[in-house]
């Protein structure tokens, strides 16, 4: 009955403070069962208060997410001048609102306040603000009307991070040894090589791909050197690319000085030594970054794989046998052939070219997109005296493309040399429904090595489009026409090597498909792509056909495959592959069954185990049991482990007169103004972590990577210009670790690395059982501070108090008033155990 009649008169209280505006609760109902004092609860008349201080909250602006910002918390004053008991309100300044894209211009209330805060309410009438301290989301409201446009997923450039002055170096090492009698191509930097040499030794290779640079300001240093070594035992070392490069915010656009590529939106796509100016779209809210194509083949072995372009080779790595896709090549170029070549365990090598271009151009309504390029021609053939690739003509290039209103794009470049001109000029259409089309038209002149001039036309199509309702994504329709006397520069730059009776082929037309349907719900995928160039003075075409299907059936999943490839200058090759794989169990294994069919009558069965163990995934393997019927019987396997500081490959394959033991090392390594971090590979792009004294933490949906002992990392491959959430798993956190914010959004530009610094604090956990001189517990709601005033932890029932962070002795203040007689000291000393448990439990007793 008594507890009733408490009950009752506190529901009644709190019903009467409602309009108040605050609780106002019976605080003698917290001296049942004890005879503990009470500090003053007035604090936690209007709940758990927002105190003021400087907070790191997400912002949401009309319910879409604007990243993280850190917002400065004020008291508000009443009318009287008196602070109120009400929560701290968030302190919102002209610059934050202009950073959100608020025309600030047109509301004088902004325009006079500076940097003070303002009354979002007053100042925009219909705006508002809330914050909900439990999730720290800070909730604004804006009427449409006092925004500027902008495409949605915009970031403002005022919170692009071009990040700190590091140095860097991102590596990848892999090397081979062949034991046995087959025959292996020399090297792998040799595109002319004569496969085949025959020799019984052992035989080793290396290749070392090494990207290094550094970021100074709003500029990076980059340059990317490969060696190669093959099994003649000569080295090469070959600069791929070496340049300067800058964002120019004001143009969105990226300045380059030295080695790069030219863009391949309209003319194709060439190395150069030189300078650009070059628009980046990376930096236009919602369009498309970059687009490099995915390679797509079959290994029979433990196989190296080498893709080149223009003579460099930009891409090498082993892949397990079976089929494999190549979808992490860096976005080189917009267009221009890859030459692909795959060289298994025994010899054996299976070349093709890939060829692919741009989507359409097609521009949002008033957007531009250009790029000025003055240079000298360069290529990678040179470098191994093949007895090509010398001519290396200056020339000047620029494009220009201009979006039109009802979805129109027009645009246009020149190429001049001494030895080449070309004019282009196009334009493309929206077509809604029936996808988008562009077309476009070129002119050139060519001189030749012996006073020969060309002249000659080249009409080129592109056609993408999704149909969503039929599940058909058409990535790439395009077909182009050249006249014979039509030369690209590339062409043209050839053409200045040839000896007396020596022709070049020069291409005829050109044709190209990338198509994928998706089959009902249950159907399954088929995907099919198809490439087709021809040349003049010769009848022979270069072809490449791959087609496609997946689905599966309740845990079986199954595939067919089919690719044929040709070329002018070797003989064709068809492949047809049939694939069932299935789980093993709960685990992350799997079983898989292929059989391939050759164009040489070979039969080839494999049936291998793969999958990935350890946590987050990060050791796979793979392993293969194979028969042919012209090659008896062989067997691979293969390993790859992502470590802290970076990924290690392993293979073995052995057959019927040859074995083949591959390793592969790569990772990073990053100087900054805190000493050096090593890495997992880099990338492009980077967030360096600082988590002081936070050692051996991992990160989410960063496999492997984990803090040093000083509590540094770095995460790789961010999307430069977007939003990067970066959030630490608080499960790696030690019993002496707290963190004040696990997840943190950045914003980088392209190349920089930017700080993601989280506030730690270290130290031991302590349950304190706190009285006063007389033995007494300390009031209830008294609030406990550090020797630097930070507040520690609230008194709770008995005196018990849990504090984090804490040192192993030290003093701590105690206040439960304002008064002299309602505070004090307590000193404290942590005991020294062997096998301490996570929380220390002591006693303090004021002094």
């Amino acid at each position: 009955m008594a507890l009733s009649a408490i009950t009752l008169a506190v529901l009644a209280q709190v019903a009467h403070a409602q309009g108040q505006g605050g609780s106002v609760f019976n605080e003698q109902f917290l001296d049942i069962g004890g005879e503990q004092s009470r500090a003053d609860l007035s604090l936690f008349a209007f709940g758990n208060r927002v105190l003021p201080g400087s907070y790191l909250v997400d912002v949401s602006l009309n319910e879409s997410s604007v990243g993280q910002s850190q917002v400065i918390f004020v008291d508000k004053e009443k009318d009287d001048g008196q602070v109120g008991n009400k929560n701290a309100q968030a302190c919102i300044t002209r610059s934050m609102l202009e950073g959100w894209g608020v025309k600030i211009e047109v509301f004088p209330a902004l325009m006079a306040a500076g940097d003070q805060c303002v009354d979002l309410a007053k100042a925009i009438p219909g705006s508002s603000v809330s914050y909900n301290g439990e999730k720290l989301l800070l909730t604004i409201s804006i009427p449409q009307a006092a925004m500027k446009r902008q495409a949605r997923g915009a970031i403002s450039p005022d919170k692009w991070d071009k990040g700190i002055n590091v140095a860097m170096l991102d590596y990848q090492l892999s090397a081979a040894r062949y034991d046995g009698g087959n025959t292996i191509n020399n090297s792998i930097t040799d595109f002319n090589a004569n496969p085949g040499t025959a020799t019984t030794q052992t035989r080793n290779t290396l290749y070392a791909g090494l990207r290094g640079g550094f970021n100074l300001g709003d500029w990076r240093f980059r340059n990317f050197s490969t060696y190669n070594r093959g099994v003649d035992g000569e080295g090469h070392w070959q600069s791929v690319t070496s340049y300067l490069q800058r964002d120019i915010t004001s143009l969105k656009g990226q300045l380059t000085i030295g080695d790069s590529t030219t863009p391949g939106n309209f003319f194709d796509a060439f190395q150069f030594r030189g300078v650009q100016l070059a628009s980046d779209d990376g930096m236009l809210p919602d369009s498309q970054q970059g687009y490099a194509p995915t390679i797509r083949g079959v290994a029979q072995t433990n196989a190296r794989v080498t893709v080149r372009q223009n003579g460099f080779v930009v891409y090498s790595t082993y892949v397990a046998p079976g089929p494999f896709v190549l979808d992490d090549l860096y976005p080189t170029s917009t267009s221009g052939d890859l030459e692909v070549t795959i060289t298994e365990a025994d010899g054996r090598e299976t070349k093709f070219r890939q060829a692919f271009s741009a989507v359409p151009t097609l521009l949002r309504e008033g957007v531009w997109r250009y790029s000025v390029t003055g240079g000298q021609y360069r290529n990678g053939y040179s470098a191994f005296n093949t007895g090509s690739g010398n001519a290396k003509p200056n020339f000047v290039q620029g494009t220009l493309a201009r979006g039109l209103g009802k979805e129109y794009s027009v645009y246009g470049g020149l190429i001049a040399s001494d030895v080449y001109q070309s004019v282009l000029i196009g334009a493309g259409k929206n077509l809604r429904d029936f996808g988008a089309i562009s077309a476009d038209l070129s002119q050139a002149h060519t001189k030749g090595p012996f006073n020969q001039s060309y002249d000659g036309q080249s009409l080129r199509f592109l056609y993408a489009k999704s149909f969503e309702n039929y599940g058909t994504s058409v990535r790439m329709a395009g077909y182009r026409y050249s006249t014979g006397g039509f030369r690209t520069f590339q062409e043209a730059a050839q053409m200045q090597d040839l000896q007396t009776g020596q022709v070049l082929n020069n291409r005829r037309s050109q044709l190209q498909l990338e198509l994928a349907q998706q089959l009902g719900s249950k159907g399954g995928t088929a995907y099919a792509s198809a490439q087709q160039q021809s040349y003049w003075g010769t009848d022979q075409k270069t072809r490449l056909i791959q087609i496609g299907y997946s689905n599966f059936y309740k845990q079986l999943n199954y595939s067919i495959f089919y690719n044929y490839s040709s070329n002018i200058y070797g003989p064709s090759n068809r492949q047809l592959m049939a694939t069932v794989s299935i789980p093993l169990g709960d685990s992350r294994s799997y079983a898989r069954y292929t059989v391939a069919k050759g164009n040489n009558g070979e039969v080839t069965q494999q049936a291998s185990v793969y999958g990935s163990t350890l946590e987050d995934g990060r050791l796979t393997y793979n392993v293969t049991a194979a028969h042919s019927n012209q090659s008896d019987n062989s067997g691979s396997a293969s390993a790859s482990y992502l470590a802290q500081y970076g990924r290690v490959d392993f293979g073995r394959a052995q057959g019927s007169g040859y074995g083949q033991t591959t390793l592969g090392l790569a990772g990073g390594v990053v100087v900054h103004g805190g000493g050096v971090t090593l890495s997992q590979p880099l990338g492009e792009t980077m967030a360096l972590v600082e988590a002081p004294d936070a050692a051996n933490v991992g990160f989410e949906v960063y496999p492997g990577v984990r803090t040093d002992s000083r509590g540094n990392a770095v995460l790789a491959n961010l999307s430069p210009y977007r939003i990067n959430r970066v959030a630490v798993r608080t499960e790696d956190l030690g019993d002496n670790v707290e963190i004040k914010n696990a997840a943190l959004d950045v914003v980088p530009t392209r190349g920089a690395v930017v700080l993601a610094k989280f506030e730690t604090s270290i130290g031991l956990r302590i349950m304190l059982n706190l009285s006063d001189k007389d033995g007494k517990p300390l009031p209830f709601g008294a609030k406990v501070e550090n020797e630097k005033g930070q507040q520690m932890g609230i008194v709770g029932s008995e005196g018990q108090t849990f504090i984090t962070g804490a040192k192993e002795a030290g003093v701590l203040s105690v206040k439960w008033g304002q008064g002299a007689a309602e505070q004090c000291s307590i000193k404290y000393q942590v005991p020294a155990e062997k096998n301490p448990a996570p929380i220390r439990e002591l006693n303090g007793q004021c002094e």
